[in-house]
Formats: structure tokens, sequence, C-alpha cells
């Protein structure tokens, strides 16, 4: 069926080419980028669709913008967005060549995933398809792996537990947003950088270890996490970006690091009133080690009366 498909797409874009061919665009033809990611200029217009470029596969959305780490029409893009072959071991679907698991495809409820598949380790955990998640209660990942990228688990709605080793240095934004179930999670020292809304919506998640390595207090990364009662910034923390802890309305202490010197307000009311990321934390009771810092959580919206100094 895949090949039928891919034949389908072939033909169209043989089409085009013979299209390009009565009409060319010569040496105009090159890659662009902006922030919002890479294009591919022909001639005045650019690249929408499936296209073949340098012997590659790409898919251009309606905006002309290059997709990348995910699955159209059936067939996988890699991180670079060229169309790559898939590996299939058991109930997963390997990309060999960046060391990618791009989806699970079985029904168990915990899973432990390998450190290597056909002889290639796992460095990379990116699951395109969030669907076959939703029995998942327990996932261990390997200890080859350094990344655990956007949407892995996004919404996985039974995921209880996750093991995360030692070796992985990042979780990227979204990666357990909407896991409403999960109650426990352990975060190891390795990880340096935790993404925008990563734990989002984890309603039932009851406690967290920041690790010692993290910097910054991404926007979104805890919000709603109702279930959470205290919480210890740890030292080498220097800003907690807007509603980083908005909706943790169960929150009783929260205790913040002298490294921190920035907490960002954001315009979020009518009125033009600056909502901070502590804004739903009204049970909750600061500790802080300075004046300074004290008067930066009043800046921000805290309450002085909710503040304790302590040596």
């Amino acid at each position: 069926m895949k090949s039928l498909r891919l034949i389908k797409v072939i033909a169209s874009s043989l089409f085009v080419a013979s299209v390009l061919a009565l009409n060319p665009i010569g040496a105009s033809a090159a890659w662009k980028s902006d922030p919002r990611g890479w294009w591919y200029t022909e001639g005045s217009s650019w690249a929408t669709g499936w296209r073949l470029i340098n012997s590659k596969w790409y898919y251009f959305d309606s905006k002309g913008y290059m997709a990348k780490d995910t699955t159209i029409d059936g067939y996988y893009l890699n991180d670079s967005g060229a169309w790559t072959e898939l590996t299939t071991s058991g109930n997963f679907k390997f990309d060999k060549s960046t060391g990618t698991i791009v989806e699970y495809t079985g029904s168990d409820s915990s899973v432990v995933i390998p450190n290597k598949i056909d002889g290639t380790e796992v460095k990379r955990i990116r699951f395109t398809s969030t669907s076959t998640c939703k029995n998942l209660t327990s996932i261990t990942i390997p200890d080859s792996t350094t990344g655990i990228e956007s949407i892995v688990c996004m919404n996985c709605s039974n995921l209880i537990h996750v093991d995360i080793p030692n070796s992985v240095k990042r979780i990227d934004r979204y990666a357990f947003n909407g896991c409403s179930n999960l109650q426990s999670i352990t975060i190891p020292d390795s990880v340096k950088t935790i993404g925008h809304s990563a734990f989002s919506g984890c309603s039932s998640l009851s406690s967290i270890t920041i690790p010692n390595g993290i910097t910054i207090i991404n926007e979104d990364e805890f919000q709603g996490c109702s279930s959470l009662t205290s919480i210890v910034i740890p030292n080498g923390v220097t800003s907690i970006h807007r509603s980083a802890f908005e909706g943790c309305t169960n929150l009783t202490s929260i205790t913040i690091p002298d490294s921190v010197t920035s907490i960002a307000t954001h315009q979020k009311m009518p009125n033009g009133i600056g909502i901070n990321p502590l804004y739903d934390c009204t049970n909750a009771t600061f500790y802080v080690k300075s004046q300074a810092l004290k008067q930066i959580l009043i800046n921000s919206g805290v309450s002085a009366s909710k503040i304790i100094v302590s040596a």
C-alpha cells in the first residue's frame, strides 16, 4: 500500500518536474530559512507539497515551510526534513540514520525501550503519533538516549511513571504535556534544559525534583500541575518565565535561590495588569535568603506577607 502511495507521489512530482521543464527556474532554486523554518525557492515562488531535491524527498506545507520530525502521507521525515526508510523491530519503528525511535505500535501497558535496534543505538525518542500511547502506564528509557524530544509522550493520559536515565541531557517542549495521570518522574542532574510546557497539564504529579544544572524555568513548564504541594528551585536558576507555575493551586511551599534575578510577567488581563509565573500560588509560602529577592517577588505581584526571608 505504501509503495502504491509513493508511486502516486512520484508520478505527481514528475508531472510538476515536466511543467518546470517547460518553465525553467534555472539557478534561482535555493534553500532559504527564517526563525520559523526552511523553505525552497522556485523562481519567484516556493515549493509546496512533495519535492525531490538532490536525490532526496522533502515535503513543504501550504505556506512553503519544510516539514521535519513528522510523518506525512505515511512517510517519515527525519530531523533534516528528508524522507527516511524506517526499520521495524518488534513494536518500534526506528530511523537508523539518526538513532530515533519514531513510533511505538504495541498495546502493552509497560514498555522498556531497548538500547539498540538492529545494531544501532537509540539516541532519540520522538513519537510522531500519540494515538498508540493510550495504553501506556510506564516507560523505561535506555541509557543510550541523550534527548527526550517534543511530544514524545504528549497526551499519554494513562502514563503513571517514567524512568529517565543519566544519559539524557534535555527534555524538549511538550514532552509530557497532558499526561494527566503521571504521578512520579525522576529527572537526573544530567538534564540541563527543560522546554516550555514540558509538564503542563500533569495534574496528578505530586512531586518533582528540578535538576541542579537547570538555569531557566521555562514558560508554562509546570502549568496546571495542581497536585504539586512543594517545589525547590535549585541554585543556578536565573529566571522564571511567564506562567511557569500557573494553575499550581495546591502549592504551599516554594523555595527560591538568590541566583534568580528575573521573574517574568506578561499582559494577560484586559486592564493590562501583569500576571506573574506564580499567579495562582495563593496558598504558598515563599522561602528566600535575601531582601533583594523578596523585592523581586513583590515586584512580580507576590504579597509581602507570603515571603519569608531566612539566612
